[in-house]
């Protein structure tokens, strides 16, 4: 997706940070799309009705602390957040744990802020867990976390969800979840893409013999 960018970067919010940052890696604009509404607005309006301390305190870590720095007084900083930066919070605390390759610390803030958060935030926060949860090497578990959540995610997310799951089954050799998740891709694509299905679903039926 296309890097969110700002003419004074230092004044970016702790949710357009993470989305110029983070998620230039995210293969669906879908996310795009329903993150940047649904997750911008839930962000601005809690922060409006925010403690401005609470508010500067968040803004002062992470206008000033980087790394493993950051890290920790973004740890420290959500004992005693309160409820109206605590989403802001969690999402800067994931992000910059990815970044320190501290994969569980970024798979239990994706897991806070999936319980509490939103819809649109929600399943961000599921695709994040199970990301992190994979790079850190439990491909297995990452595959169970997307293949729980599939069913159960919103109708326009499903796809996102079944695109994730597919690329991580197949590198977990999960093939069973691997081809029902090209197959859900197939029966909701067309043209070009359903070609695509097609032919995987035939490799990995092929791996599976």
């Amino acid at each position: 997706m296309a890097d969110i960018t700002f003419e004074r970067p230092e004044q970016m919010s702790p949710l357009a940070r993470f989305m110029s940052q983070y998620w230039r890696t995210a293969a669906a604009a879908v996310i795009a799309a329903l993150v940047a509404v649904a997750a911008y607005a839930w962000y601005t309006s809690s922060a409006q009705q925010a403690k401005i301390k609470a508010e500067n305190d968040l803004g002062a870590i992470i206008a000033t602390k980087t790394g493993p720095e950051r890290l920790a007084a973004l740890e420290a900083y959500l004992k005693s957040a309160p409820s109206s930066t605590k989403g802001a919070a969690l999402l800067e605390l994931a992000r910059t744990a990815q970044e320190q390759n501290v994969f569980d610390k970024a798979a239990d803030a994706w897991n806070q802020l999936s319980l509490t958060a939103p819809d649109g935030i929600r399943e961000l926060a599921v695709i994040g867990r199970a990301s992190a949860v994979a790079l850190g090497g439990d491909k297995a578990q990452a595959v169970k976390i997307l293949s729980d959540f599939l069913p159960k995610a919103p109708k326009g997310f499903q796809p996102v969800v079944a695109r994730q799951l597919a690329g991580v089954a197949e590198e977990a050799q999960a093939w069973n979840e691997a081809l029902a998740a090209y197959e859900r891709m197939k029966d909701a694509g067309a043209g070009a893409n359903k070609a695509f299905y097609e032919a995987k679903i035939a490799e990995i039926k092929a791996k599976m013999k």
